[in-house]
């Protein structure tokens, strides 16, 4: 049996997150470049400036991503001189930009560290990335050599981000334990160590959410860093991302819930005014009405309409006329790959009927 490495990303959190990167950062060179998104770079340029201002850790550019995360992009940005020089590279934004900056590291052997601007992915913590053609249209999930050295997770600056990225990711944190537990049944025997330690902890996942979800939804609201938001941005990055990182992101990692997001990206409304976590909220749904999890399937129910996430088709756009297709490309995603059983597109589509019932139900 041939010998293989697992990695463990650190991480800090609170209101002044920044001001450790001198002492996270600094054995690893002097020079940084920050890879990211405009917005976030803009609303974080200050914040690290004056964090690395008396530190020995400088930061020589500040680079645009972008706008996809798409591999010819990552190839384009690896050939800036700033970016070659660089001794470490620092990637600063949401999901997208995160996974492109990633790779860019990947790509160049270089340390990485994550500063996420908005809560709506583990992205920032985790070693797999969601690729996209640069038509914003999903095309491949990969898994760079490393995750992380360190992810600097800053609540004021996540209090002041627009609150419907935390909401995307409340919904996208909502899939885990369903989604990990649902495609590792009947695999106990089969997993590693990291496996059961990643299926462990994803059961850790729903919890903080419904717990804090609400109020760090009013604090955001309001900008206000809190108690909250920490707990939910900790649930989002951490517990989740390290699910993400301890598991075979080939088997236990998504299941139906992604692979219907993706599919579903083929429709214009879905790629265009619909959010990722926010379309598998959904689809964690259809995932344990499928399954007839009924007794969670009302507690998630419960939760997604004080959370305002949707229960029906209609809530992204989406119409029954337009189901074909996209379940024939779902059943292929290889999200389905590890099911306790088949799942058919005419399963699924039974199931999002039913759903559609449960919604009738619970209205009248």
């Amino acid at each position: 049996m041939g010998s293989y490495s697992v990695f463990f990303p650190g991480y800090t959190a609170g209101e002044d997150a920044y001001h450790e990167i001198d002492a996270v950062c600094s054995p690893y060179g002097t020079k940084a470049v920050v890879i990211g998104g405009k917005t976030a770079m803009d609303k974080t340029r200050d914040y690290l400036l004056e964090a690395t201002k008396e530190s020995s850790i400088k930061i020589t550019d500040f680079v645009w991503y972008k706008g996809e995360a798409a591999f010819e992009y990552a190839e384009e940005l690896q050939q800036l001189d700033a970016v070659k020089e660089a001794d470490m590279v620092f990637c600063v934004g949401g999901g997208k930009a995160i996974d492109c900056a990633k790779l860019v590291a990947d790509h160049l052997k270089k340390p990485y560290f994550t500063f996420p601007t908005i809560a709506s992915t583990c992205a920032c913590i985790s070693a797999l990335g969601i690729y996209y053609h640069t038509n914003h249209v999903f095309r491949d999930f990969f898994r760079v050599e490393r995750p992380p050295v360190h992810v600097f997770i800053s609540t004021r600056v996540i209090a002041e981000a627009p609150e419907v990225y935390l909401w995307a990711g409340i919904g996208d944190g909502m899939s885990k334990e369903a989604e990990v537990t649902f495609s590792a049944r009947g695999k106990e025997e089969e997993l590693t160590l990291s496996e059961q330690a990643g299926v462990a902890m994803s059961r850790c996942c729903t919890e903080p959410l419904l717990k804090y979800g609400i109020q760090a939804m009013e604090d955001c609201k309001l900008n206000r860093p809190s108690e909250a938001i920490e707990q939910v941005a900790l649930d989002i990055f951490i517990n989740t991302g390290m699910v993400s990182n301890m598991v075979d992101s080939h088997k236990y990692n998504t299941n139906l819930a992604h692979a219907l997001f993706n599919s579903m990206t083929m429709l214009h409304q879905i790629e265009e005014r619909h959010l990722h976590g926010e379309v598998v909220s959904y689809g964690t749904l259809v995932l344990l009405t499928l399954d007839r999890q009924y007794e969670l399937l009302e507690r998630y129910f419960e939760f997604y309409k004080g959370m305002k996430l949707p229960t029906k088709l209609s809530d992204i756009e989406v119409s029954v006329e337009e189901l074909d297709p996209v379940l024939e490309a779902t059943v292929k995603k290889y999200d389905l790959d590890y099911v306790p059983y088949d799942i058919t597109p005419d399963m699924i589509k039974a199931a999002i009927l039913e759903l559609e019932d449960y919604n009738l139900r619970k209205a009248a």
